[in-house]
């Protein structure tokens, strides 16, 4: 740790990067990864949010949740290394719950099959370099189907023709991290990540390195998008601490009880966007092939079993697009399998030996249609639907029967069949104001591990298709100096398929959400710039589950574990020249329950960050920030599990320095 003398004389130096470089004026705002045609915000008759490749570099991510949670709405839980945990209108979820819920895309295409998803997926992603992030909020559009049913965020690579980046970046507790951007010739582009981080807790580090590749040209008629990346994560993973109020202890938040958790992540995408026009509409073909490998130790569960799982997958993206009407087909072919072994001694019902040990081949197939009808100069009509078909072909390759509490089931096949309408009106009152109305489901297949990694009280198969059905009125407008978004929504979602404190699996659950978002951004002064969003939330359980603990009984109108009924941020930045910007930014995470039966609540916390820049030349910058500027404990995920109260502890007051070249 240094000083304080260090600390605080480092103060003057820290005067940062602007604010909102996420929403520029409206006009030059584009949705361009989500959608096949390019659209500016205000055209989209729903809540999506464009965190633009500025404000990545602002930023200077090491973790995505650094960048996410800026969005209303977004509420990601950080646990130990790079793992996260997502909500976006709802609360945070975990298991095949989390995994499922939420789409995670790079350049369009999902990182990971619709099955065999990773609950800590965006790791994977190159956030760190991307040219952009969008996220769209609510059940995706019908380009999308399995898994966009929360939301989804799409990561979008930097264009070939951007200028070149070099940026290093080192903390005071042992971070170092290394990013390059760099044009090897006017249609291919090199961008890498590495990163090394010694953790603030015991035997807590962890080592990064990502690279990719893009290629842009024309051959002949077709227009070519390529892409091609690599992820190598390996993390000795801090646990949770436990007992009540744990991260408030400095004897406890920086130890680690499980110094023998680790996770060792690879994954490997090549994709490619043929794009050839036919008068006014555009036939675009994506082929993408994908492998991810995963060996973790499940700490997070008595008897902490090591589990292995990994998957490749083939697959076909096509579109018929133009003049509003969207027609596709997509088809995607995976194999994968999974190991799951408990070398510890018997713990409760977590029995040493043999969980799990089976594979699963998927055929996902899907075909959507999506048109705009303008109705008048001012109204127009968005509707859509897509129809997805699922196919797992599991084979059990352990014997049969059961061991404790884990059921290893016969082969057998699955089928699902899920059907997704959008609709959404949009009015626009003037050039600066548009109101919108959207409805729309959102739904997926069951994970694998939903359906195959089975428990007692639950029967093989008996996990079905998630249903999300959501109502959603919007206004953008712009009002005196202010650029504003408000939001409000309502959502039922059938179905939920989790596991409850016990770890047991609940297969039938409803749960209800309504929320109202505001975001709003403005330049006071030619010096002086504000931002900021709120949520105000409720999540809620719609059905009734009595399991004899009162901390594990859910009862109908209780509220969801892990969702907080308030979010809010704030950025200001002062510009005192063209050399040199500051920006204090207020993060707020509101109270919330830890438990189903609400017996438990973590009280929230409000953290401060200054972020600084400054321009040495026209290519060099200084740059720092302090997270956490004022030293506050709290936790960046609290939950109740197995009896006991579980955090992860949030980050200390910890400098970053950093210089950044652009040429």
């Amino acid at each position: 740790m240094i000083s304080k003398i260090y600390r605080f004389g480092l103060l003057p130096i820290l005067i940062s990067f602007p604010a909102w470089a996420q929403v520029p004026d409206d006009d030059t705002i584009i949705v361009e990864g989500i959608y096949d045609e390019t659209v500016t915000l205000k055209e989209v008759a729903g809540s999506v949010d464009v965190l633009s490749g500025e404000a990545l570099e602002t930023i200077a991510l090491i973790h995505p949740s650094e960048a996410l949670n800026r969005v209303a709405g977004v509420n990601i839980h950080r646990g130990s290394g790079q793992e996260h945990l997502t909500a976006i209108r709802s609360p945070v979820l975990t298991g095949g719950a989390g995994a499922g819920s939420f789409l995670y895309l790079e350049d369009g295409v999902p990182l990971r099959a619709a099955g065999f998803a990773n609950v800590n997926g965006l790791f994977e992603a190159g956030t760190e370099f991307a040219g952009r992030l969008e996220v769209f909020k609510g059940p995706g559009p019908a380009l999308y189907g399995s898994n966009a049913v929360h939301g989804l965020i799409n990561v979008q690579s930097a264009s070939v023709d951007g200028s070149n980046n070099v940026t290093v970046l080192g903390s005071e507790e042992g971070l170092i991290s290394a990013n390059a951007s760099i044009g090897l010739s006017h249609n291919l582009r090199a961008s890498a990540s590495v990163v090394s981080d010694s953790g603030f807790r015991d035997d807590s580090g962890f080592d990064q390195q990502k690279f990719q590749l893009k290629y842009e040209n024309d051959l002949g008629p077709w227009r070519v998008e390529g892409l091609s990346s690599f992820n190598n994560l390996n993390q000795e993973t801090a646990g949770f601490v436990q007992g009540d109020n744990a991260y408030l202890d400095d004897d406890i938040r920086f130890t680690n009880p499980n110094p023998e958790a680790f996770r060792d992540g690879k994954s490997y995408r090549v994709q490619a966007r043929f794009e050839r026009e036919f008068g006014d509409k555009t036939l675009a073909l994506t082929p993408f092939a994908r492998r991810a490998e995963l060996r973790f130790l499940r700490h997070f569960v008595p008897g902490q079993a090591l589990e292995e799982n990994e998957h490749s997958s083939l697959g076909l993206q096509s579109a018929w697009y133009g003049e509003g009407l969207n027609i596709g087909a997509d088809i995607e072919f995976t194999k994968g399998s999974l190991f799951e072994f408990q070398e510890n001694p018997n713990r409760f019902s977590f029995v040493q030996g043999l969980h799990y040990d089976y594979a699963v081949k998927s055929v996902v197939a899907a075909a959507y249609v999506q048109n705009e009808f303008n109705l008048s100069d001012k109204l127009s009509l968005d509707l859509g639907a897509r129809a997805e078909f699922t196919n797992y072909d599991y084979d059990n390759q352990a014997s049969d029967g059961v061991s404790g509490r884990f059921i290893r089931t016969p082969d057998r096949s699955d089928d699902f069949l899920t059907i997704t309408p959008k609709a959404a009106l949009r009015y626009d009152i003037n050039n600066q104001t548009n109101f919108y109305l959207r409805a729309a489901r959102g739904s997926r297949a069951p994970q694998v591990t939903d359906l195959y990694s089975v428990q007692l009280s639950q029967v093989a198969g008996e996990a079905d298709v998630e249903t999300l059905d959501s109502l959603e009125a919007g206004l953008k407008t712009e009002l005196g100096l202010f650029d504003i978004e408000l939001a409000a929504y309502q959502q039922w979602k059938d179905n939920f398929f989790f596991r409850n404190a016990n770890g047991f699996n609940v297969v039938n659950g409803k749960t209800k959400h309504s929320g109202l978002e505001f975001s709003f951004n403005g330049a006071l002064t030619p010096w002086l710039d504000i931002s900021g969003d709120g949520t105000l939330a409720k999540h809620s359980y719609n059905f009734t589950e009595i399991t004899g603990s009162a901390a594990n009984n859910i009862t109908e109108g209780d509220r969801v574990d892990t969702a907080p009924d308030t979010l809010a941020h704030m950025r200001v930045t002062v510009k005192p020249n063209s050399d040199w910007r500051a920006e204090l930014e207020w993060r707020h995470v509101g109270k919330y329950f830890t438990n189903p039966g609400n017996t438990a609540r973590y009280p929230g916390h409000d953290i401060f960050v200054l972020r600084s820049n400054y321009a040495l030349s026209e290519k060099l910058s200084v740059f720092g920030r302090i997270d956490n500027l004022f030293d506050k404990r709290y936790a960046d995920r609290a939950d109740f599990a197995f009896g006991n109260e579980r955090y992860f502890p949030g980050r200390p007051r910890t400098v970053f320095l950093g210089l950044s070249s652009d040429f």
